[in-house]
């Protein structure tokens, strides 16, 4: 991957950073990370974001509600990476009481919607991580949830493979 044009990376729900951790030990001359956003709602201490700062340099991580980041505060990027968070499609509640993409954080893969579909330069590339459950999700209209994130991807120009990984 030498003498090829670095990627700039922005990292949604970055937690304490396992996206850029990864892509930079696979090649940190080639993946640059150039804006971050961790935010925990309903938590005083921010924890992830705080572990991703002492990691990675101060200033390093936009500890902000996504909600309220404008799009155009977003830096230009090649590459979205994000694991938008997981509990409304988690086996940590049962299916039946799963919220999807309707629940209380199931709502913020719409966050990585508006920004895509806000971005003037688009970027090429997108890389996104969850549970296996939400090809599921809800449990009232199996695979709804999936089939929705799959089709908003579609209208914005995206062609998308996925992998259910063990």
């Amino acid at each position: 991957m030498k003498n090829m044009q670095e990627v700039r990376i922005i990292e949604l729900f970055a937690g304490v950073g396992g996206f850029r951790v990864g892509l930079e030990r696979a090649d940190k001359d080639f993946y640059k990370t150039v804006w971050a956003n961790q935010w925990e709602p309903a938590t005083k201490i921010q924890h992830a974001a705080m572990v991703y700062e002492a990691r990675f340099g101060k200033g390093s991580v936009c500890n902000l509600d996504i909600n309220t980041v404008q799009t155009e505060d977003i830096p230009d990027h090649d590459m979205l990476v994000g694991g938008f968070p997981c509990q409304d499609y988690s086996v940590a509640t049962t299916l039946s009481n799963s919220k999807g993409i309707e629940g209380k954080k199931g709502v913020l893969w719409w966050e990585i919607y508006r920004i895509l579909n806000e971005k003037t330069n688009k970027p090429k590339i997108l890389f996104f991580e969850n549970v296996d459950r939400l090809i599921q999700s809800p449990s009232t209209q199996r695979g709804r949830d999936f089939a929705i994130i799959l089709s908003s991807l579609n209208k914005l120009g995206y062609f998308v493979e996925w992998r259910v990984i063990n």
